[in-house]
């Protein structure tokens, strides 16, 4: 039953048991039964107060709980943004490295195709300038060979 509904009926037993007495014991009694209600009084108002600064203690505790929560994800939410920005970087500049690295290939892939046409060439050159050599000391390599196989 609820407090208030317990010293009503409690408070209806003492008013009706007061009829019978006489009028000084009836103020008496009803004095009596003040003070008790005076003391519930007080006890309740203690009681509010308690529940009321309990209360304020755990709105403060949660707004500062809330303000934390708050900061870290603020704090979080910086370093994805910075994370995602390095990302973004990183790729930009690993995509310019490839390139530089493709455009350094075909240079090289250009520098030896160039090398292999002076190889080419120079090896034209040397058997264009061997043959007359050659055919200025091939009519004397036969006798030789003659010699050895006779």
């Amino acid at each position: 039953m609820h407090p208030n509904h317990a010293a009503f009926f409690q408070f209806r037993e003492v008013t009706s048991s007061l009829a019978k007495l006489p009028e000084a014991q009836q103020v008496l009694i009803l004095k009596f039964e003040l003070l008790h209600a005076l003391e519930r009084a007080y006890d309740f108002q203690g009681r509010n107060r308690a529940l009321q600064s309990e209360l304020a203690n755990l709105k403060a505790e949660t707004r500062l709980r809330t303000q934390e929560h708050q900061a870290a994800c603020a704090q979080l939410n910086l370093e994805l943004d910075d994370a995602a920005r390095q990302l973004v970087r990183t790729r930009a500049e690993s995509q310019q490295q490839i390139r530089t690295m493709r455009l350094e290939i075909l240079s090289m892939e250009n520098q030896c195709q160039a090398l292999d046409e002076i190889c080419r060439s120079l090896l034209l050159t040397i058997e264009q300038a061997a043959c007359p050599e050659l055919a200025q000391t091939a009519p004397t390599q036969p006798s030789r060979n003659a010699r050895i196989s006779a």
